[in-house]
């Protein structure tokens, strides 16, 4: 699962989202590949990385704005599309369609014609399974599902597609839940993930995951933009877990014997969501679980690699090297230790 880096040697690459958990992840692996780099995306904090690499030329601004992304993407050979928003409450719900849905259709009118642009969708693109884990193939199946991102990445996904169908060189992937090191900006699976290590995940949720290591899916990424057809689409996933499986591996990485971790009843989810959303709108806090989680949580999100392992050699690595490298970056951060209720519920394994 190398990427051929003779491909890569000067190429010019644009990476939109080039800030992101997955996009910095990508622009890291072109810059060692020896690719001429240059990221687009929202200003980030002054301490990010990117400001590290002094290769990477840097664009900071709305991908929605078709004249810039015409002037970040001009000149370039592969255009990787992974900029968009994650919201699951308040004002950025009202924004998720627009920045999904009409950042993809600028940036592939800012492409240049022979540019070959990878579009990152999501496995939620591909559909909610039902005990089978489900392939690219698969129709899709909930499409009255009220969670503002999945429909955002299906509806981008279907534009990407249909500009493959007008002859534009694209190719899809939907990548599983990321986890991983080097999540600067807290991803929705870093959030969970933190929520657990610090004993505030008291009861587990329905349903289950696909999760993947962010590292190989940047590297998927690569594969895909060298070996990928036109017009095909290529789940990026990993390890298919329901969520105590996940709690088995959490606790395992991070050294703790949490006390029994019930899967809650989805009313009960309901109504603890409906008391995180009333305390939210008083703090101006993201709720968790939120109303969009919950709706999330009533399926599960299994799926098969199977075609992008055949057709780009993607083979990620197995998901507790994944959580183990994660919780080293989380606790070499973490300012104390477990106090109180939470050191009591999230006790050490020797205990």
């Amino acid at each position: 699962m190398t990427p051929n880096g003779a491909v890569w040697q000067g190429k010019r690459v644009c990476v939109t989202g080039g800030t992101g958990f997955l996009g910095f992840q990508i622009v890291q692996r072109l810059v060692a590949l020896g690719a001429r780099v240059r990221s687009l995306s929202l200003p980030p904090t002054h301490t990010h990385p990117l400001f590290g690499l002094e290769s990477v030329e840097k664009f900071f601004g709305d991908v929605r704005d078709g004249d810039f992304v015409r002037e970040v993407c001009a000149g370039c050979d592969v255009i990787f599309h992974t900029a968009g928003l994650v919201a699951v409450w308040g004002p950025g719900l009202a924004r998720l369609y627009d920045v999904h849905v009409n950042g993809t259709r600028k940036v592939l009118g800012a492409a240049p014609p022979e540019a070959r642009v990878v579009h990152t969708s999501s496995v939620v693109a591909v559909g909610a399974s039902n005990g089978r884990p489900l392939t690219e193939d698969d129709p899709w199946n909930i499409p009255r599902v009220r969670v503002d991102y999945v429909q955002a990445k299906r509806a981008a996904e279907e534009v990407a597609l249909a500009s493959a169908e007008d002859g534009r060189d694209v190719v899809v992937v939907n990548p599983g839940y990321l986890v991983g090191p080097e999540d600067h900006g807290a991803s929705i699976m870093g959030r969970f993930c933190q929520r657990f290590w610090k004993g505030r995940i008291l009861l587990l949720p329905p349903g289950g995951l696909n999760l993947v290591d962010v590292r190989d899916v940047a590297t998927g990424h690569l594969l895909a933009a060298e070996r990928g057809q036109p017009g095909r689409r290529y789940i990026l996933g990993g390890e298919n877990l329901l969520f105590p499986a996940l709690a088995r591996f959490l606790a395992s990485v991070a050294g703790m014997r949490p006390r029994p971790i019930r899967t809650i009843p989805r009313w009960v989810e309901w109504l603890l969501a409906a008391g995180a959303e009333i305390r939210a709108a008083m703090r101006h806090r993201e709720p968790y679980p939120s109303f969009q989680h919950v709706r999330l949580h009533r399926f599960t999100w299994f799926y098969d690699s199977s075609r992008a392992r055949d057709e780009l050699s993607f083979n990620p690595r197995p998901l507790s090297e994944s959580l183990r490298d994660a919780f080293e970056c989380f606790a070499a951060r973490r300012a104390r230790r477990l106090q109180g209720i939470h050191r009591f519920w999230m006790r050490p394994e020797n205990r």
